[in-house]
């Protein structure tokens, strides 16, 4: 499995540049080195380019997920209201 990781940076006369690392640690240290010699907008990403599809769950059938893990989420659950389980605070703490 190969992930590029591509730093980016805006240079002196305002010119972006980058530059691209096979390995994390090595991307780290070039972006903390480009912040360190004052350079702005520094940034790092990265992909994987053996990745297929969505990242995250694509497919539930029957509440399930394609490996047979239980699949409960949602967003209204989120920030909606409690579930069977949730602990639920009645009263501030003073």
């Amino acid at each position: 499995m190969t992930t590029i990781f591509k730093i980016y940076w805006t240079d002196e006369n305002n010119q972006a540049c980058g530059q691209e690392a096979t390995e994390l640690v090595q991307a780290l240290q070039i972006t903390k080195d480009k912040r360190d010699a004052g350079y702005s907008f520094v940034t790092m990403v990265s992909e994987n380019t053996q990745h297929v599809g969505k990242p995250g769950v694509d497919t539930i059938v029957d509440g399930k997920t394609p490996d047979g893990e239980d699949y409960d989420w949602s967003k209204a659950g989120r920030a909606g209201r409690p579930r069977k389980n949730d602990r639920v605070i009645t009263h501030k703490d003073r």
